[in-house]
């Protein structure tokens, strides 16, 4: 459990930690190659000093990773309805300008300022063919960087596993009494009274049903709401529990306190939820 936690928490933080180490190498290995490929050329003197290679490659990486939240963002936004395929494919179309006017306008900014600290200059040559130029580059990158956070979710998916409540959506929260799971390809169906508590993870809502622990991208303040008539209750900013598993409460001076459950799982009780949770459990 600790280590899927950890996981939903710092998934982000990984994803662009792996497109860093790619992007990274990927500069060290076109840098090199240019001073490489002059040296073969039996050339005494390279057109260029030592560095600038690797501040052409670096600047470019650095750019780019700078820019993959907001691909994130985008692929996270309203706009984007793989149902509406032309739809989409304008919106990646505009998207894929603007990460490309971003990543050439700041790839120059940083060659200028180091070449004006170098004490030399920085040419980007004319703005339309440079642009053009760096464009047919970037709409592969953006391609890949697309590419990959969609892979990425679907094994995410699919090997975590993702739950969703039957009949709910964001527009029209529905009273349900039913899960739909999928891992691994496969879908089952879980009811809801068979779940114990609920855990806030991220960007998740952890539903634990005995020793098992669906996860579904969800808030607990969205999801809660909609479970109150199956007898679920908010308990702390990140816990909620089924009333029926509830077998004792303890309340502390201070305010707060714990409740244990039928399986022996202890939960905090924050202040601002313990009254509730005793109408509840006592009304």
């Amino acid at each position: 459990m600790n280590r899927l936690k950890h996981f939903q928490k710092f998934q982000t933080p990984y994803m662009i930690g792996a497109f860093t180490l790619f992007f990274f190498a990927n500069a060290l290995t076109l840098a090199t190659s240019r001073i490489m490929e002059e040296a073969a050329s039996g050339s005494k003197e390279y057109p260029f000093e030592t560095w600038e290679p690797f501040l052409w490659e670096f600047s470019s990486a650095i750019m780019i990773l700078i820019l993959i939240p907001l691909v994130n963002w985008l692929l996270n936004s309203t706009w984007l309805s793989w149902a509406n395929l032309i739809k989409t494919i304008i919106v990646l179309f505009i998207g894929s300008l603007v990460f490309s006017v971003l990543h050439v306008a700041g790839m120059v900014l940083i060659r200028e300022t180091v070449y004006w600290l170098a004490g030399s200059d920085y040419r980007f040559g004319a703005i339309g063919f440079g642009f053009l130029y760096e464009y047919r580059k970037d709409l592969l990158t953006f391609a890949v960087l697309v590419s990959a956070i969609q892979c990425y979710r679907f094994i995410v998916s699919r090997v975590g596993g993702e739950a969703n409540l039957i009949g709910y959506s964001d527009e029209k929260p529905t009273i349900t009494d039913r899960i739909l799971v999928k891992k691994l390809g496969k879908e089952f169906i879980v009811k809801i009274a068979d779940v114990d508590w609920l855990e806030s993870s991220g960007n998740y809502v952890n539903l634990h049903v005995g020793k098992s622990i669906y996860p579904t991208r969800n808030t607990m303040s969205a999801l809660i709401p909609t479970l109150v008539e199956h007898g679920f209750c908010r308990i702390q900013r990140s816990y909620g529990v089924n009333l029926d598993r509830v077998e004792s409460i303890e309340v502390l001076d201070h305010g707060g306190g714990s409740l244990t459950l039928v399986n022996g799982k202890t939960l905090p009780i924050s202040r601002r939820y313990r009254d509730e949770l005793k109408l509840k459990l006592d009304p």
